[in-house]
C-alpha cells in the first residue's frame, strides 16, 4: 500500500523564491486544476447518464403501454394508475435533466480541463528548458493566460479539488500518481 505523505503531514505553503519555483507551482496548480476539471467532467457524465436512461426506459414503457392499451378492451385501474405514475416521474426527472443541465456543464469542464492541459505543456516546456535570460516575458505571458482561464473556469467543488490532491504527492521537485 502506497502511503500518501500529503494525508499524514499537510504541506506549508512557501511561496516560490525564484521564477523556477514559480513555474513548478503554476504547472502543478495547472496539472491540479486539469484533473479536477476532469473529474468534474466526468461526475456531470455519470449524473446524466443516471437521470437519462431510466428516462428513456420509463418513456419506453410508457410507450408501450399506450399501444397495448389501444387493442385491450379491458384495462385495470391499478395499469392506468401505474402508467399515469410513470409518465409523471418521466416529466420530471425529464425536467431535472435540462434544469440541472449536466452534459452542458460535463462539456464546459472538459472544455477548461483541455486549456489548463495546454498550459501544463507550456509550462513544462518552459520548466524543461529553465531560461535564464533577461527577457522573461514569457512568465508574464503564462501569469495572464492562467488569470483568463481562472475567470472563464467553472467552479469546481472544494470535495473534488481535494480528492485530486489526495491522489497526488510530492517526492523531491515533481508530483507523481499515487
Amino acid at each position: 500500500m502506497v502511503t500518501n505523505p500529503v494525508s499524514i503531514k499537510p504541506l506549508l505553503y512557501q511561496p516560490p523564491q525564484n521564477e523556477r519555483e514559480l513555474v513548478l507551482a503554476w504547472l502543478r496548480r495547472a496539472r491540479e486544476s486539469q484533473m479536477a476539471h476532469y473529474e468534474m467532467a466526468n461526475q456531470l457524465a455519470t449524473r446524466e447518464r443516471w437521470l437519462g436512461v431510466p428516462v428513456i426506459l420509463i418513456t419506453t414503457i410508457i410507450g408501450t403501454s399506450v399501444f397495448a392499451s389501444l387493442t385491450a378492451s379491458t384495462i385495470a385501474p391499478e395499469a392506468k394508475i401505474i402508467v399515469g405514475l410513470l409518465s409523471v416521474l418521466a416529466a420530471v426527472m425529464s425536467s431535472l435533466q435540462t434544469f440541472f443541465k449536466y452534459s452542458e456543464r460535463a462539456e464546459k469542464h472538459r472544455s477548461t480541463a483541455a486549456r489548463f492541459g495546454t498550459i501544463r505543456r507550456k509550462l513544462e516546456v518552459i520548466y524543461a528548458e529553465h531560461a535564464e535570460t533577461e527577457d522573461h516575458h514569457y512568465v508574464t505571458a503564462m501569469r495572464e493566460e492562467l488569470d483568463r482561464l481562472v475567470e472563464e473556469a467553472p467552479h469546481v467543488p472544494v470535495d473534488v479539488f481535494e480528492k485530486i490532491q489526495k491522489n497526488v504527492f510530492y517526492t523531491g521537485d515533481h508530483r507523481e500518481q499515487a
